[in-house]
């Protein structure tokens, strides 16, 4: 994976909510991070319980050791259903030009959630004229097991699986439906296939070679 980014390259991650993020690309993220890349992580909203989602975000990204946090309808709760496409591409674009990423991590279009295939058309739509590789994930282990898009490229996780597991429990409030071992045998089943320990699996949507 990191024949992608150049040394010391700035990478982008957009999740729909908080956790998405640790769920999908904590391992790779926090790898990048220990490599000298700049991660910035961006979720799109809170639907609720915003002061305490929003601690946990942040909690989430200095466990992975993320450089930047940005909450792009940070101003009220809202659901990503709700926001306007035109209006969440004008965000996405606000922070990729801020940003100027070598690397943008995204959800699949291929997930079964209904907002996080919107999170992705955005990102794909923000991202028109910005040279960049973009790779997408699978924000949970159910999720995976029902896809047949993802798999096209590994990240070697070992070294950081026990951060993105422990950035997954930074959200207290959400910790009663994450299935922390689920993660870790997602993990370790992806990295069987990949020949890793612990792997995470994505989808190749653009690549510079």
């Amino acid at each position: 994976m990191n024949r992608l980014l150049k040394e010391n390259g700035r990478v982008l991650a957009f999740g729909a909510h908080p956790d998405d993020l640790e769920i999908g690309a904590g391992g790779l993220l926090a790898r990048l991070s220990q490599e000298g890349a700049e991660v910035t992580m961006a979720v799109v909203s809170i639907p609720n319980n915003t002061e305490q989602r929003k601690a946990e975000a942040r909690r989430g990204a200095e466990i992975i050791d993320a450089d930047n946090l940005r909450i792009l309808f940070e101003e009220k709760p809202c659901r990503v259903e709700d926001i306007p496409m035109h209006e969440l591409v004008r965000r996405m674009d606000q922070i990729v030009g801020d940003v100027r990423p070598d690397l943008v991590i995204t959800h699949s279009a291929f997930d079964l959630h209904w907002d996080h295939g919107l999170v992705n058309r955005a990102t794909v739509s923000a991202l028109r004229r910005t040279p960049c590789d973009l790779l997408a994930f699978l924000s949970s282990p159910e999720m995976n097991a029902q896809s047949r898009g993802i798999g096209q490229c590994f990240a070697d996780i070992t070294s950081t699986i026990d951060l993105k597991i422990e950035a997954i429990q930074a959200h207290a409030s959400q910790i009663a439906r994450l299935d922390l071992e689920s993660s870790r045998d997602l993990a370790r089943a992806t990295g069987r296939i990949s020949g890793y320990q612990y792997a995470e699996a994505y989808e190749a949507l653009r690549v510079r070679i």
